[in-house]
């Protein structure tokens, strides 16, 4: 059988993948600001509002958030609901700190032509991103977590086993909440598409073929197990990944599903969230809060600029504190499909990169003859290939996982201007960004820019981390005042003061010996620490493990 005939013919009648601008009907998502959901059908300015629009069951979808988070709802009403109208009239009442549609959402996937060569973004010295010389320098380190929020994460793939993230509070199969952070048995993070427990992937078909394999392909490049003498390197190296479905069975992405996404990435510990998804519509100010709330907490947002050839700004990647990719090629050209403009923040290679494919479960026929002709499966082993912003978006976030595994202060504004400062200024045919440096990046931290950064207000990470059971904390602070320095749970709730006085300004720092304000110790797990002054409020995570 001739593979060029049949390539041409399905080539002809598989369409690209491409954001359609629709929401889910009857549905509007909420973050309230000084009410409680139960208390929110009872205030006398939303209650005519409520029962003129048929509004009736509410979904909490901040579980485990504590007391400091902000607390996110999903309204449903009558099918034939004007969504539009509904949101005007929801944000006219001032009750909101943002609401919006539950606008659904695509993973950004193009049909591949196949090139030569596996992993030319490794080992092409030229048009790669230099991560062998950057693997010489760091590895990365087993406490920073990638969080995946796409079609799944096969954490049982033989290439992603070994780099899964695995929740340290959690007891397996007992049908518990072990940790208290509202999800149940949730090993290697969650299903927020079908809420439960398993976050590998399942049959997904998009542009009429099976894209479920999408999430463990960006998984794999971001950080499959490295030096195993098994399959393909992930940029991370020692990174692990975390597993956050956003769909469910037929059901699209939805803001919906990564607002549960986020909740539990800034509450369960990730340090990087890739997302290689999205869409041009224009109400995003609800995600735009939800990107506030995880660059609050340390977690750095990464996301693929999108496919579209063109200048459109494509969200979340255009949001603010988010790192937008677009990709290039082996010829250290801007990819024929990345969306380009002044907007987007950094480039990586997209086209033709070789990955980890789902292993979980069993493709059709016709699925793996596509996957044979367009994407070079071999029909057996859970590998091959794909092109997108999709695919340069993890490869960024495993260079994230490196850099933060150095420098756990950063936020995301701090490694964009990083990335930004040690990438290759590359001439494309349109702007895409630097072309980030993995050796720069990693090497890149003794060039003083993260003088000048500590020299802000903030927290400055922990050393050591993970830690058992003390570890020191570093904060800057740009004027002397009252200081409040406070360890939390991952529930959020009030763990031990660290400091509560006057301090100087200037780079600061704390002990905690990993005990209660009882003085009892406490168990493994995820932490957080609050430093809260007249100059602001800082939050990151850390991790104990004994």
């Amino acid at each position: 059988m001739k593979k060029s005939a049949i390539t041409i013919l399905l080539t002809l009648v598989m369409p690209l993948i491409v954001f359609a601008a629709d929401y889910q009907p009857g549905e509007l998502l909420v973050i309230l600001k000084d009410t409680t959901p139960a208390a929110l059908a009872q205030l006398p300015s939303l209650a005519p509002i409520l029962q003129r629009h048929g509004f009736g069951e509410t979904q909490t979808l901040s579980l485990g958030m504590g007391d400091e988070g902000s607390r996110y709802l999903r309204l449903s009403a009558r099918a034939d609901l004007d969504v539009m109208a509904a949101r005007e009239e929801f944000a006219a009442t001032g009750l909101f700190k943002a609401v919006s549609p539950n606008w659904l959402m695509h993973p950004f996937l193009m049909p591949n032509d196949p090139m030569l060569g596996n992993q030319w973004h490794i080992t092409n010295n030229s048009a790669g991103i230099k991560l062998p010389q950057a693997w010489d320098m760091n590895t990365g380190d087993t406490s920073t977590v990638i969080a995946i929020l796409d079609t799944g994460l096969d954490w049982s793939h033989p290439d992603i086993a070994g780099n899964a993230w695995h929740n340290p509070g959690e007891i397996p199969n007992n049908g518990t909440d072990d940790d208290a952070n509202g999800f149940v048995d949730d090993i290697y993070g969650w299903d927020c598409g079908r809420n439960d427990n398993d976050p590998r992937p399942e049959v997904y078909v998009e542009g009429g073929i099976d894209v479920g394999f999408h999430g463990t392909h960006c998984g794999g490049i971001a950080s499959a197990v490295t030096n195993n003498s098994v399959g393909v390197a992930g940029a991370g190296w020692n990174c692990k990944l975390m597993g956050l479905k956003l769909t469910g069975g037929a059901d699209p992405f939805s803001v919906a599903s990564v607002t549960m996404a986020f909740n539990y990435a800034i509450n369960n510990g990730a340090d990087v969230v890739s997302m290689s998804f999205g869409g041009n519509f224009s109400d995003f100010g609800f995600m735009q809060t939800l990107v506030n709330d995880a660059n609050a907490a340390g977690v750095i947002c990464v996301a693929a600029a999108g496919n579209n050839n063109t200048s459109a700004i494509m969200y979340p990647a255009g949001l603010d504190h988010v790192i937008s990719v677009g990709a290039t090629n082996s010829s250290n050209q801007r990819a024929s499909f990345s969306t380009y403009g002044n907007w987007v923040d950094v480039a990586a290679p997209g086209e033709h990169i070789w990955s980890t494919i789902m292993s979980n479960y069993e493709v059709d026929f016709l699925t793996g003859l596509l996957f044979m002709l367009n994407y070079e499966w071999d029909g057996e082993n859970p590998y091959m290939y794909c092109d997108g912003t999709s695919m340069a978006c993890p490869l960024v976030a495993g260079v994230a996982g490196l850099v933060k595994s150095s420098a756990p202060w950063m936020d995301t504004d701090d490694m964009d201007a990083h990335l930004k400062a040690t990438g290759d200024n590359v001439s494309y045919d349109q702007p895409i960004g630097v072309k980030v440096n993995a050796f720069g990046a990693v090497t890149g931290l003794g060039t003083g820019l993260e003088d000048d950064l500590t020299t802000a207000f903030g927290l400055r990470g922990n050393w050591p981390n993970p830690f058992n059971p003390r570890t020191t904390i570093r904060f800057s602070l740009e004027t002397a005042g009252p200081v409040h320095l406070a360890i939390y749970d991952a529930s959020g709730h009030l763990v031990r003061v660290l400091a509560d006085r006057e301090l100087d300004a200037g780079q600061q720092s704390a002990e905690w010996d990993g005990r209660n304000l009882k003085g009892q110790p406490m168990p493994s797990g995820v932490y957080f620490v609050r430093l809260n002054s007249a100059e602001g409020v800082d939050r990151q995570k850390m991790m104990m493990l004994k």
